[in-house]
């Protein structure tokens, strides 16, 4: 598994804030796993420096209690990030032409 990076801090319930390493950083919603390869979250956030990046990771509801400051998260291998769909205009083209007239 590759290296996401170590547990800062806990916001609230659901968020982990994590120090990443710049040479590693991992893609946007992408899952992460702590040491014993448990599902921890979906990384939505990156901010930070070049140097020093920050993730935020979104825990799942089974997972909240788990986690804590000093712990480390890598990224579960099979999961790929979630392309956003390209919204299609021309199907509405049409309707905004009548809608002038």
């Amino acid at each position: 598994m590759k290296f996401a990076g170590n547990v800062v801090s806990r916001l609230g319930r659901r968020l982990l804030i994590v120090e990443s390493d710049a040479g590693q950083l991992p893609p946007l919603y992408t899952e992460v796993a702590d040491e014993q390869s448990r599902s921890v979250g979906k990384i939505v956030d990156l901010y930070g420096s070049v140097s020093r990046p920050y993730l935020t990771v979104l825990c799942s509801e089974d997972s909240v209690s788990g986690v804590t400051a000093g712990d480390k998260l890598y990224v579960i291998a099979e999961t790929r990030p979630e392309k956003p769909r390209k919204t299609s205009y021309r199907k509405y083209a049409g309707e905004m032409r009548v809608n002038r007239r």
